[in-house]
């Protein structure tokens, strides 16, 4: 196995996903969930957008590419942990799908060594 600090993105979300099977069910329904979300309030989100942050447009076409891919490939992101880094970390939808499983994992998720595991790789 490589040293941590060598892993890339993707061989990040790969281990992660190996390690928590059970989590991922939930944290791609709170990603899809959001996505939801996130495009049907744009101009409310766009309206308390950080101007420190991406773009907000940016923002919102990568929530909607990652919500494809979800649509697209759900059933196998679900199962493989291939597909699920594959998929969510082959273009710039890693950025929306890192900043949300952070999330995730501070608010949503009651697993603590998700959470931890979470934070050592991705923060």
């Amino acid at each position: 196995m490589k040293s941590l600090n060598t892993l890339t993105g993707s061989a990040k979300a790969r281990l992660l996903h190996e390690l928590f099977p059970q989590e991922i069910p939930q944290l791609l329904e709170d990603i899809t969930n959001f996505c939801a979300d996130f495009s049907e309030n744009k101009e409310a989100y766009k309206k308390d957008w950080p101007s420190d942050f991406i773009a907000f447009d940016y923002w919102l076409s990568l929530s909607e590419e990652t919500a494809g891919l979800l649509k697209k490939h759900g059933h196998s992101i679900l199962k493989s942990s291939r597909v699920f880094s594959d998929q969510l970390y082959f273009t710039y939808t890693f950025l929306f799908v890192t900043d949300r499983m952070i999330k995730y994992a501070e608010k949503v998720s009651t697993n603590e060594k998700f959470k931890l595991m979470v934070q050592i790789l991705f923060t």
